[in-house]
């Protein structure tokens, strides 16, 4: 269930600094999702928030998780490609089990690259790869042990004024795992040059036997051309889970 829902949030796909007219500035956030955008060539960008979820409410196997931050670093390598280290601190709690029900420490470290491959201005869209490692490094508390491997084609389609239509489509796999998919869907809105909106449908194809769908929707807000806070919520269709984020992004300058 941790591995899942690790590889679900990663999925989730921000789109509103995407489509803010005006705006340089591109985030990953909220959702800990991905859009097509890279950050320029040799700036860096700290991306960090806290996330706090909850499955199967009320029941016995009721499990919350909380990470307690969620950090993304991105630098710009090339005018195309950017280089991407992601950690979190993580705690996680059965309320309703009897014994040592609750534990914590480090998640396993995802380092990654995402390169943009097609971008088509008399079309509107844009599409880019993102590419990454999970390296077994965190507690084994709440983390595994083994190396994970995951690609995405990440796209953008402005459609209309300020309207925008994007999406993730890829594939993950762990030692001892078959292959997964996984997916999700977003329609943002640019309510003006400073605050986004966006909702959509997120999920997995579980090891090509268990297909999940949930929904999700946020906000982000440009503080100064530079930093950006955001809020987001989603809650399963298919299962039973939700979970509340907030957080910001800061392109910190060229280095």
């Amino acid at each position: 269930m941790k591995t899942r829902h690790l590889f679900i949030s990663i999925s989730i796909f921000l789109i509103i600094s995407n489509i803010a007219s005006g705006q340089n500035f591109n985030s990953d956030r909220p959702g800990a999702g991905d859009g097509v955008a890279t950050v320029e060539l040799r700036y860096f960008q700290v991306e960090a928030g806290l996330d706090f979820s909850k499955s199967n409410s009320g029941k016995i196997n009721e499990f919350s998780t909380n990470s307690l931050p969620i950090l993304l670093l991105r630098y710009g390598l090339t005018d195309k490609a950017e280089l991407r280290l992601s950690e979190s601190f993580v705690i996680n709690d059965l309320p309703n089990m009897t014994g040592d029900n609750k534990t914590s420490g480090l998640t396993n470290l995802v380092l990654g690259g995402k390169f943009r491959i097609c971008e088509r201005p008399e079309w509107g869209t844009k599409a880019s790869v993102l590419a990454e490692v999970f390296i077994p490094t965190g507690s084994k508390d709440v983390a595994g042990d083994e190396l994970g491997l995951s690609i995405r084609l990440l796209h953008s389609w402005d459609f209309s004024e300020g309207w925008n239509l994007s999406s993730n489509i890829g594939t993950y796999w762990f030692e001892e795992q078959d292959l997964s998919f996984l997916y999700n869907f977003a329609i943002g809105y640019a309510i003006n040059n400073k605050l986004g909106a966006y909702v959509g449908p997120y999920g997995d194809y579980f090891e090509m036997s268990d297909f999940s769908i949930s929904f999700e929707g946020g906000f982000s807000y440009l503080l100064k051309s530079d930093l950006q806070v955001d809020i987001s919520a989603g809650t399963g269709i298919t299962d039973d889970h939700f979970f509340i984020g907030l957080g910001f992004s800061w392109l910190i300058g060229k280095i």
